[in-house]
């Protein structure tokens, strides 16, 4: 899935409900607020761009945004899933993800409701709870397990980042259509078109225009791909059983990590929720456009292996010719900035990491640091598209290894911590807090962290600027608590009690029919981690033996210029 235009296009949501009111009442809302995106370990986060409007958008808009981020170059692969799993197969991998998906969304809302609640109980500040680092470290005792999150995320992104430098350098091979132009030399160019922007962009002012372009592109790009090849007619050699008769355990759940990357999203749901005026909605935002996306990828995968299909990408299925060139021009520029706006992002992570003190700064020192960067992350992505020059394969291989345990297990985790821990707190404090007025759902989804990691109160001195170190009381309609207001400390996300423990009390208080729900998602995620990875590095290995060693040419393989997809089959 590629990274969200949502988050650079959508504004940050202020304080809702109770204190919304409040602070338009007193006329201290904030005039304008800093987009955020992917916070680090220290609290803080990827500035982006400025918003004058402070309202946060609905979960139609969300939906609209979902689509335009989740629905991205891992579609190009759904004709060769279907082509290694057979129809019945591929339907029910695409539509039993989908409701699986929408659990670990629902999950991911109560997690961010929970950790706030958990804050009121414990009078404490509330944490940050943009990013699934932030979630993680509200909830997780070890420090090395946030840690862990943190690497795992964003090093889940920066491999994502090598597959779309595989496709660029693709995507010129299907321009110059030649059999001598090497995948390496392809990659480079890709390379040397990015390195300028690279360097240079160091924010990304909102765009909606461009996120409409970009979405259109990827969308233009599978319309004229499916009808090309439809236009082409079906092979008479064509076949399409409805269970590939070759298919065995392995082969079945190597295709299935295709089909878990094309829905691991779920790692940015937290910044999405950030940006809406009702984030307990965002559930309501995948049921919407959930379906748009099993259609899409459904069309795709049936339409591909029906009229025979047999690369691993749809593009590659086409006639060779200027429709393909100009097919592959499209994708190109799609790729390119999605590229950059995920570039910006990790870059400015890493700067964060190593060099704290000049992240803001503009000084050349600060600019080569950025700037280096994202010289070495294009080294990198160079290098992992070499290593595994094969598209469909290097997606399944992220998607098994990283997709599966960062967008599935890791939110359950989470939530199954946030839950234990809000339950113990209500079983050896429960008379103390039942002193105190009850926190609902709304009240806590009413209340967001501010740009400084601490609540946002409606007390207008306070509001855009640092807090002070003195005790503030919540005076919202249905909730009231004293809270210490100043900088965030580590000291509030210390917990005696282990993750582990806490998980397995979140648990016991799940009704059966959600434990049936997250036992099968976590069997399965496991199942593609390891029998998907393995089969999928059996595929590098045997394509590598047919095709290249990593790191030579690999260049087109036809005959003549009007080479089509009926020119073999194999089923």
């Amino acid at each position: 899935s590629d990274l969200p235009c949502a988050l650079l296009c959508a504004p940050r949501a202020p304080p809702r409900g109770a204190m919304a009111k409040r602070r338009a009442a007193d006329g201290s809302a904030d005039s304008s607020e800093v987009s955020t995106i992917s916070g680090e370990e220290g609290g803080g986060t990827e500035s982006i761009g400025e918003h004058a409007d402070t309202k946060g958008i609905s979960s139609l808009d969300v939906a609209w945004l979902m689509l335009s981020d989740i629905v991205g170059t891992s579609v190009l692969t759904f004709a060769g899933v279907a082509r290694q799993l057979g129809w019945l197969p591929t339907v029910l991998f695409i539509a039993g993800l989908f409701p699986a998906s929408l659990f670990v969304s629902v999950c991911m809302a109560k997690a961010r409701t929970l950790v706030l609640e958990i804050a009121m109980l414990r009078r404490t500040r509330a944490p940050r709870v943009e990013t699934m680092g932030e979630m993680a470290k509200a909830t997780i005792r070890s420090p090395r397990a946030t840690s862990l999150v943190y690497l795992a995320v964003y090093g889940y992104t920066l491999l994502g980042q090598a597959s779309y430098l595989l496709v660029l350098g693709e995507s010129l091979q299907d321009v110059l259509l030649s059999d001598t132009f090497c995948i390496y030399t392809a990659v480079v160019i890709g390379c040397a078109f990015l390195a300028l922007p690279v360097i240079r962009t160091r924010q990304l002012a909102e765009s909606v225009t461009l996120c409409f372009v970009n979405t259109l592109l990827i969308v233009t790009v599978v319309v004229v791909a499916l009808a090309s090849i439809a236009m082409e007619g079906r092979p008479p050699c064509a076949k399409s059983p409805a269970v590939n008769p070759e298919l065995s355990f392995f082969s079945a759940m190597g295709a299935a990590t295709n089909v878990v990357y094309s829905y691991a999203g779920q790692w940015m749901y937290f910044e999405m929720m950030d940006t809406m005026e009702e984030p307990r909605d965002f559930p309501r935002a995948f049921c919407i456009s959930g379906p748009v996306m099993v259609a899409t990828y459904l069309t795709v995968a049936l339409v591909g292996y029906y009229y025979g299909v047999e690369e691993g990408n749809i593009i590659e299925g086409m006639p060779r010719g200027n429709t393909m060139r100009v097919v592959a021009v499209l994708l190109f520029l799609h790729v390119m900035v999605v590229y950059l706006i995920k570039s910006v992002v990790l870059q400015r992570y890493f700067h964060r990491r190593f060099s704290p003190g000049d992240v803001e700064a503009r000084t050349p020192a600060s600019f080569a640091k950025h700037g280096g960067l994202g010289v070495l992350m294009l080294g990198f992505g160079f290098v992992v598209a070499n290593a595994v020059p094969f598209f469909s394969e290097l997606l399944g291989l992220i998607g098994g290894f990283c997709g599966g345990p960062v967008n599935f297990i890791f939110p359950i985790f989470i939530y199954l911590v946030a839950l234990g821990r809000r339950d113990d707190l209500l079983v050896h404090d429960g008379a103390n807090t039942l002193e105190s007025p009850v926190v609902t759902a709304e009240d806590n989804l009413s209340l967001r962290p501010t740009s400084y990691g601490t609540m946002a109160f409606g007390n207008s001195e306070n509001d855009g600027g640092p807090r002070s170190s003195e005790m503030g009381e919540v005076q919202g309609s249905n909730s009231g608590f004293s809270s210490s207001i100043g900088d965030e400390s580590d000291e509030d996300f210390q917990w005696e009690e282990s993750s582990v423990k806490a998980a397995c009390r979140g648990l016991r208080a799940l009704p059966a029919f959600d434990l049936a729900v997250i036992a099968a998602i976590c069997v399965f995620i496991l199942l593609t981690m390891v029998f998907g990875v393995t089969d999928v590095v059996s595929q590098i290995i045997k394509k590598s033996g047919e095709f290249g060693a990593p790191f030579t040419c690999h260049a087109l393989r036809f005959e003549g210029t009007n080479v089509t997809n009926a020119s073999s089959c194999s089923i």
